[in-house]
């Protein structure tokens, strides 16, 4: 792990390109360069940890650039990946605004930039922005909806729609549209990450891929996914959505 330069007004981590789409978009002028003077940015590489569960919530990460898996562990200390955390995306402003430890910890799945804030400067920035603390509450209910959305999923999806809805969900992120209506994908997780976001045995997981390319919807070769007919694909969901409500 490479501890990288503090940022000046020439080098930032956060500027308008950069913050644009994402929570603080808000900041002002004097907030960026608040922010800038007292960011640490650090570079890690693929299996690296930010952060554990149960760690002390001292601050927020901003992912510059990169990919990150929030993990949970198990009773049988398994870990299980929960969600996934992009290029735009702020870590840790649940516990942050909770006042609670890190309920879930972070590790870097691809080569990512990350961002470290201290709570003092968040508190700082957030006693004068409150369009930026309304922005957090609002990221924390999109949360709770997409958490009870994928409960819903588990209890009334079977596997093959729910690896349907996990490939239609991340294809602009992981994929590339092609000229025929068909998507290349390439999965940045492993087939037991797959199982874990989707609630799911890795084995059933492998059952479902079988049987979307037993209909000629996919081909996949390890990591390398082939969606032949997307749009057929996405009319599949939405078939098998509603005919479970």
């Amino acid at each position: 792990m490479k501890e990288l330069p503090r940022p000046n007004g020439r080098a930032r981590c956060i500027d308008n390109r950069i913050r644009a789409n994402t929570a603080w978009a808000t900041l002002t002028e004097d907030e960026v360069d608040l922010f800038n003077r007292r960011v640490l940015c650090r570079e890690y590489t693929p299996g690296e940890t930010i952060f554990m569960e149960g760690d002390i919530c001292n601050g927020l990460y901003f992912v510059e650039g990169g990919l990150v898996g929030i993990r949970k562990v198990d009773i049988d200390g398994q870990s299980a990946l929960v969600r996934l955390a992009a290029k735009g995306d702020t870590l840790g402003y649940r516990p942050f605004l909770a006042r609670q430890c890190h309920r879930a910890g972070a590790e870097v799945i691809e080569d990512a930039r990350i961002c470290f804030i201290n709570s003092e400067t968040v508190r700082e920035i957030l006693q004068n922005n409150h369009d930026l603390a309304l922005q957090f509450l609002q990221s924390t209910a999109q949360a709770l909806g997409d958490a009870e959305e994928r409960i819903y999923e588990m209890a009334v999806l079977n596997v093959d729609t729910r690896v349907i809805h996990l490939l239609i969900l991340h294809h602009d992120q992981w994929g590339k549209h092609l000229d025929d209506g068909s998507v290349y994908m390439t999965l940045p997780i492993t087939r037991n990450d797959m199982a874990s976001m989707i609630g799911a045995h890795p084995d059933s997981v492998s059952r479902a891929i079988k049987h979307l390319e037993l209909k000629g919807l996919v081909t996949v070769e390890g990591r390398s996914v082939h969606i032949k007919e997307f749009e057929q694909l996405a009319d599949q969901l939405h078939a098998d959505i509603e005919h479970c409500h």
